[in-house]
Protein backbone atom coordinates (compact mmCIF):
# COMPACT_ATOMS: atom_id res chain seq x y z
CA UNK A 1 0.00 0.00 0.00
CA UNK A 2 1.68 3.43 -0.81
CA UNK A 3 0.77 6.21 1.54
CA UNK A 4 0.87 10.29 0.33
CA UNK A 5 0.33 11.26 3.34
CA UNK A 6 2.93 9.74 5.93
CA UNK A 7 3.54 11.01 9.52
CA UNK A 8 5.06 9.51 12.96
CA UNK A 9 2.58 8.37 14.80
CA UNK A 10 3.42 10.88 17.58
CA UNK A 11 2.60 13.45 14.89
CA UNK A 12 -0.98 11.78 14.30
CA UNK A 13 -1.49 11.96 18.33
CA UNK A 14 -0.72 15.70 18.06
CA UNK A 15 -3.65 15.83 14.60
CA UNK A 16 -6.32 13.67 15.79
CA UNK A 17 -8.47 13.32 18.59
CA UNK A 18 -8.01 10.42 21.14
CA UNK A 19 -10.71 8.68 19.58
CA UNK A 20 -9.84 9.27 16.00
CA UNK A 21 -6.19 7.99 16.67
CA UNK A 22 -7.61 5.07 18.70
CA UNK A 23 -9.97 4.59 15.39
CA UNK A 24 -7.91 5.42 12.85
CA UNK A 25 -4.33 4.62 13.63
CA UNK A 26 -5.45 1.47 16.22
CA UNK A 27 -7.93 0.03 14.36
CA UNK A 28 -10.91 0.36 16.53
CA UNK A 29 -14.70 0.74 15.83
CA UNK A 30 -16.64 3.35 18.22
CA UNK A 31 -20.25 2.64 19.22
CA UNK A 32 -23.20 1.99 16.75
CA UNK A 33 -25.25 5.09 16.97
CA UNK A 34 -23.21 7.54 18.25
CA UNK A 35 -21.38 8.95 15.65
CA UNK A 36 -22.13 12.41 14.42
CA UNK A 37 -22.77 10.84 10.97
CA UNK A 38 -25.16 8.26 11.51
CA UNK A 39 -28.43 10.20 10.66
CA UNK A 40 -26.27 12.91 8.81
CA UNK A 41 -28.66 13.61 5.62
CA UNK A 42 -26.40 16.76 4.49
CA UNK A 43 -25.95 17.45 0.90
CA UNK A 44 -21.90 16.88 0.42
CA UNK A 45 -18.79 15.19 0.67
CA UNK A 46 -17.26 12.85 3.78
CA UNK A 47 -13.54 13.47 3.49
CA UNK A 48 -10.94 11.48 5.49
CA UNK A 49 -10.63 13.10 9.21
CA UNK A 50 -6.60 12.33 8.67
CA UNK A 51 -5.64 13.97 5.24
CA UNK A 52 -9.24 15.28 3.93
CA UNK A 53 -9.12 12.83 0.88
CA UNK A 54 -12.47 12.71 -0.02
CA UNK A 55 -14.12 9.36 0.33
CA UNK A 56 -17.84 9.44 -0.01
CA UNK A 57 -20.59 11.54 -1.65
CA UNK A 58 -24.23 12.04 0.21
CA UNK A 59 -25.60 10.52 -2.97
CA UNK A 60 -24.50 7.36 -2.13
CA UNK A 61 -25.15 7.20 1.89
CA UNK A 62 -27.99 5.14 3.08
CA UNK A 63 -29.69 4.14 5.83
CA UNK A 64 -28.81 0.78 6.94
CA UNK A 65 -30.18 0.24 10.42
CA UNK A 66 -26.91 -0.72 12.08
CA UNK A 67 -25.87 2.23 13.49
CA UNK A 68 -22.62 3.52 11.20
CA UNK A 69 -22.65 5.93 8.53
CA UNK A 70 -22.96 3.26 5.35
CA UNK A 71 -22.36 3.97 1.71
CA UNK A 72 -23.04 1.94 -1.35
CA UNK A 73 -19.77 3.08 -3.02
CA UNK A 74 -16.63 5.79 -2.37
CA UNK A 75 -16.39 8.19 -4.63
CA UNK A 76 -13.67 6.47 -6.84
CA UNK A 77 -12.50 3.04 -6.63
CA UNK A 78 -8.78 4.72 -5.94
CA UNK A 79 -9.79 6.83 -3.27
CA UNK A 80 -9.89 3.69 -0.68
CA UNK A 81 -8.34 0.31 -0.04
CA UNK A 82 -9.75 -3.06 0.87
CA UNK A 83 -7.50 -5.33 3.00
CA UNK A 84 -8.52 -8.52 4.48
CA UNK A 85 -8.21 -8.70 8.34
CA UNK A 86 -5.59 -10.89 7.75
CA UNK A 87 -3.68 -8.39 6.41
CA UNK A 88 -2.89 -8.26 2.75
CA UNK A 89 -4.91 -6.55 -0.55
CA UNK A 90 -7.83 -8.61 -1.33
CA UNK A 91 -11.31 -8.29 -3.48
CA UNK A 92 -14.55 -7.76 -1.83
CA UNK A 93 -15.12 -10.92 1.00
CA UNK A 94 -17.89 -11.31 3.54
CA UNK A 95 -16.46 -8.55 6.06
CA UNK A 96 -13.25 -6.52 4.73
CA UNK A 97 -11.46 -4.00 5.95
CA UNK A 98 -11.47 -0.25 4.54
CA UNK A 99 -9.02 2.28 4.11
CA UNK A 100 -8.10 5.97 3.25
CA UNK A 101 -5.35 5.00 0.69
CA UNK A 102 -3.74 8.72 1.22
CA UNK A 103 -2.97 8.17 4.48
CA UNK A 104 -3.64 4.27 5.17
CA UNK A 105 -6.16 5.74 8.14
CA UNK A 106 -8.27 2.98 9.12
CA UNK A 107 -12.21 3.66 7.81
CA UNK A 108 -13.97 0.76 8.97
CA UNK A 109 -15.53 -2.37 6.49
CA UNK A 110 -17.13 -3.37 3.77
CA UNK A 111 -20.01 -6.08 3.39
CA UNK A 112 -21.59 -7.90 0.26
CA UNK A 113 -25.05 -7.06 1.89
CA UNK A 114 -25.66 -4.33 0.60
CA UNK A 115 -28.47 -2.46 -1.79
CA UNK A 116 -28.43 -2.06 -5.19
CA UNK A 117 -26.83 -0.94 -7.84
CA UNK A 118 -23.37 -2.15 -6.07
CA UNK A 119 -25.12 -4.37 -3.63
CA UNK A 120 -21.95 -3.19 -1.33
CA UNK A 121 -22.65 -1.59 2.25
CA UNK A 122 -19.52 0.14 2.91
CA UNK A 123 -19.58 0.71 7.13
CA UNK A 124 -17.69 3.52 8.11
CA UNK A 125 -16.95 5.03 11.88
CA UNK A 126 -17.78 8.73 11.58
CA UNK A 127 -14.90 9.41 13.76
CA UNK A 128 -12.43 9.07 10.72
CA UNK A 129 -14.66 11.13 8.53
CA UNK A 130 -15.15 15.00 7.94
CA UNK A 131 -18.12 16.27 6.20
CA UNK A 132 -18.22 19.31 3.52
CA UNK A 133 -21.22 20.43 2.15
CA UNK A 134 -21.82 20.74 -1.69
CA UNK A 135 -23.88 23.17 -3.25
CA UNK A 136 -25.61 22.36 -6.45
CA UNK A 137 -27.03 24.70 -8.78
CA UNK A 138 -30.81 24.15 -7.36
CA UNK A 139 -29.69 25.84 -4.40
CA UNK A 140 -27.07 28.47 -5.55
CA UNK A 141 -30.29 29.45 -7.80
CA UNK A 142 -32.74 29.22 -4.37
CA UNK A 143 -29.87 31.09 -2.45
CA UNK A 144 -28.95 33.65 -5.14
CA UNK A 145 -33.01 34.15 -5.38
CA UNK A 146 -33.48 34.42 -1.46
CA UNK A 147 -35.25 37.24 -1.03
CA UNK A 148 -37.52 36.57 -3.49
CA UNK A 149 -38.29 32.30 -2.68
CA UNK A 150 -41.07 31.08 -0.47
CA UNK A 151 -41.75 27.59 0.68
CA UNK A 152 -44.74 25.47 0.91
CA UNK A 153 -45.62 21.96 2.89
CA UNK A 154 -47.66 19.40 1.49
CA UNK A 155 -48.07 15.80 2.67
CA UNK A 156 -50.12 13.44 0.69
CA UNK A 157 -49.26 10.01 1.40
CA UNK A 158 -45.85 8.61 -0.49
CA UNK A 159 -43.90 11.08 -1.04
CA UNK A 160 -42.15 9.66 -3.77
CA UNK A 161 -45.40 10.18 -5.97
CA UNK A 162 -45.62 13.86 -4.54
CA UNK A 163 -42.66 15.15 -6.21
CA UNK A 164 -42.86 15.04 -10.07
CA UNK A 165 -46.20 16.99 -10.09
CA UNK A 166 -44.68 19.83 -8.55
CA UNK A 167 -41.01 19.70 -10.05
CA UNK A 168 -42.49 20.30 -13.50
CA UNK A 169 -44.20 23.27 -12.53
CA UNK A 170 -42.64 26.64 -13.99
CA UNK A 171 -41.12 28.77 -10.67
CA UNK A 172 -40.73 25.89 -8.34
CA UNK A 173 -37.03 25.47 -7.78
CA UNK A 174 -37.03 22.57 -5.91
CA UNK A 175 -38.73 19.44 -4.07
CA UNK A 176 -37.19 17.78 -1.29
CA UNK A 177 -38.92 14.66 0.39
CA UNK A 178 -39.03 14.57 4.18
CA UNK A 179 -40.71 13.97 7.12
CA UNK A 180 -42.94 17.00 9.11
CA UNK A 181 -45.65 17.02 11.47
CA UNK A 182 -44.60 14.53 14.26
CA UNK A 183 -42.49 15.06 17.69
CA UNK A 184 -39.44 12.55 17.32
CA UNK A 185 -36.28 14.63 15.98
CA UNK A 186 -34.51 13.67 13.29
CA UNK A 187 -36.35 10.29 12.44
CA UNK A 188 -35.29 7.77 9.74
CA UNK A 189 -37.67 6.24 7.16
CA UNK A 190 -37.99 3.27 8.80
CA UNK A 191 -39.21 5.00 12.30
CA UNK A 192 -41.36 7.06 9.94
CA UNK A 193 -43.09 3.97 8.31
CA UNK A 194 -43.47 2.34 11.34
CA UNK A 195 -46.20 4.97 12.67
CA UNK A 196 -44.57 5.53 16.00
CA UNK A 197 -43.50 9.00 15.49
CA UNK A 198 -46.19 10.65 14.38
CA UNK A 199 -44.35 12.24 11.31
CA UNK A 200 -45.99 12.19 7.92
CA UNK A 201 -44.14 11.98 4.40
CA UNK A 202 -44.20 14.93 3.44
CA UNK A 203 -42.71 17.21 0.38
CA UNK A 204 -40.88 21.15 1.04
CA UNK A 205 -41.67 23.01 -2.48
CA UNK A 206 -39.15 26.15 -2.80
CA UNK A 207 -40.91 28.44 -5.14
CA UNK A 208 -40.41 32.02 -6.53
CA UNK A 209 -43.53 33.77 -5.84
CA UNK A 210 -43.10 36.01 -8.60
CA UNK A 211 -43.53 32.92 -11.28
CA UNK A 212 -45.76 30.51 -9.50
CA UNK A 213 -48.22 31.66 -6.51
CA UNK A 214 -49.34 29.28 -3.05
CA UNK A 215 -52.62 29.11 -4.71
CA UNK A 216 -51.51 27.40 -7.63
CA UNK A 217 -49.19 25.08 -5.49
CA UNK A 218 -52.56 24.34 -3.14
CA UNK A 219 -54.94 23.62 -7.09
CA UNK A 220 -51.85 21.28 -7.69
CA UNK A 221 -52.07 19.40 -4.20
CA UNK A 222 -55.73 19.15 -4.75
CA UNK A 223 -55.39 17.34 -7.73
CA UNK A 224 -53.18 14.41 -6.64
CA UNK A 225 -54.19 13.13 -3.60
CA UNK A 226 -57.94 11.60 -2.27
CA UNK A 227 -59.00 14.46 0.08
CA UNK A 228 -61.72 12.82 1.38
CA UNK A 229 -59.87 9.78 3.53
CA UNK A 230 -57.91 9.83 7.02
CA UNK A 231 -55.00 8.68 7.94
CA UNK A 232 -54.16 7.04 4.59
CA UNK A 233 -53.43 7.54 1.12
CA UNK A 234 -54.50 4.92 -1.57
CA UNK A 235 -52.71 1.79 -0.47
CA UNK A 236 -50.90 3.43 2.05
CA UNK A 237 -52.87 2.75 5.03
CA UNK A 238 -51.80 4.88 8.72
CA UNK A 239 -51.07 8.22 9.94
CA UNK A 240 -47.58 8.48 8.54
CA UNK A 241 -49.49 8.90 5.14
CA UNK A 242 -52.23 11.61 6.11
CA UNK A 243 -52.88 14.12 3.59
CA UNK A 244 -52.39 17.67 5.39
CA UNK A 245 -51.28 21.34 4.13
CA UNK A 246 -48.83 22.38 6.37
CA UNK A 247 -48.95 26.37 6.53
CA UNK A 248 -45.79 28.83 7.43
CA UNK A 249 -47.88 31.91 8.28
CA UNK A 250 -51.39 33.09 8.51
CA UNK A 251 -51.47 34.28 4.76
CA UNK A 252 -51.07 30.66 3.64
CA UNK A 253 -53.39 29.17 6.46
CA UNK A 254 -56.27 31.93 5.03
CA UNK A 255 -54.95 30.65 1.55
CA UNK A 256 -55.47 26.78 2.22
CA UNK A 257 -58.74 27.05 4.02
CA UNK A 258 -60.36 28.81 1.10
CA UNK A 259 -59.26 26.43 -0.94
CA UNK A 260 -60.10 23.65 1.13
CA UNK A 261 -63.98 25.39 1.25
CA UNK A 262 -64.12 26.03 -2.42
CA UNK A 263 -63.19 22.62 -3.32
CA UNK A 264 -65.80 21.24 -0.87
CA UNK A 265 -68.47 23.48 -2.80
CA UNK A 266 -67.48 22.27 -5.75
CA UNK A 267 -68.82 19.31 -5.97
CA UNK A 268 -65.93 17.08 -7.12
CA UNK A 269 -66.42 14.86 -4.27
CA UNK A 270 -69.54 13.72 -2.01
CA UNK A 271 -67.47 13.02 0.85
CA UNK A 272 -66.55 15.50 3.12
CA UNK A 273 -63.15 16.86 2.65
CA UNK A 274 -61.05 16.04 5.60
CA UNK A 275 -57.40 16.79 5.07
CA UNK A 276 -55.96 18.75 7.99
CA UNK A 277 -54.89 22.21 7.60
CA UNK A 278 -51.90 22.58 10.46
CA UNK A 279 -49.22 24.84 11.59
CA UNK A 280 -46.00 23.63 9.88
CA UNK A 281 -43.21 22.27 12.46
CA UNK A 282 -39.90 21.73 11.80
CA UNK A 283 -39.36 19.54 8.36
CA UNK A 284 -36.71 16.91 8.20
CA UNK A 285 -35.24 15.43 4.69
CA UNK A 286 -35.83 11.88 3.99
CA UNK A 287 -32.84 10.36 2.89
CA UNK A 288 -30.92 10.99 -0.15
CA UNK A 289 -31.90 7.78 -1.86
CA UNK A 290 -35.71 9.12 -1.53
CA UNK A 291 -34.97 12.03 -3.55
CA UNK A 292 -35.83 11.99 -6.62
CA UNK A 293 -37.10 8.78 -6.31
CA UNK A 294 -38.95 8.47 -9.79
CA UNK A 295 -36.29 9.32 -11.63
CA UNK A 296 -33.66 7.14 -9.89
CA UNK A 297 -35.60 4.38 -9.76
CA UNK A 298 -38.40 4.92 -12.53
CA UNK A 299 -39.31 1.02 -13.03
CA UNK A 300 -39.71 0.24 -9.27
CA UNK A 301 -41.76 3.37 -9.27
CA UNK A 302 -44.09 2.88 -11.90
CA UNK A 303 -44.77 -0.66 -10.53
CA UNK A 304 -44.94 1.02 -7.45
CA UNK A 305 -47.73 3.78 -8.96
CA UNK A 306 -49.92 1.34 -10.41
CA UNK A 307 -50.28 -0.86 -7.96
CA UNK A 308 -51.20 2.21 -5.84
CA UNK A 309 -54.72 2.92 -7.25
CA UNK A 310 -53.62 6.72 -7.28
CA UNK A 311 -53.47 7.17 -11.07
CA UNK A 312 -56.72 5.55 -11.26
CA UNK A 313 -58.72 6.99 -8.23
CA UNK A 314 -57.34 10.79 -9.99
CA UNK A 315 -58.14 10.36 -13.73
CA UNK A 316 -61.50 9.44 -12.33
CA UNK A 317 -62.16 12.48 -10.38
CA UNK A 318 -60.59 14.97 -12.71
CA UNK A 319 -60.07 12.91 -16.09
CA UNK A 320 -58.76 15.20 -18.31
CA UNK A 321 -58.22 18.17 -15.81
CA UNK A 322 -55.89 16.58 -14.48
CA UNK A 323 -53.65 16.24 -17.39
Amino acid sequence: MTENVVKTEAEWKTLLTSEQFHIMREKGTERAFTGKYAKHHDHGVYRCAGCAQDLFYSKAKFESGTGWPSFTAPVAPENVLSLSDGGGIISIVARTEVLCSSCGAHLGHVFSDGPEPTGLRYCINSAALQFAAIIDDRTKLAQASAGKTEKAIFAGGCFWCMEAPFEKLPGVISVVSGYTGGAKKNPTYEEVSSGGTGHAEAIEITFDPDKISYEKLLNVFWMNIDPTVADRQFVDVGYQYRAAVFYLDDAQKRLAEVSREKLQKSGRFTQPIVTEIRQASVFYPAEEYHQDYYKKNPIRYKYYRNGSGRDQFLDNVWGKDSK
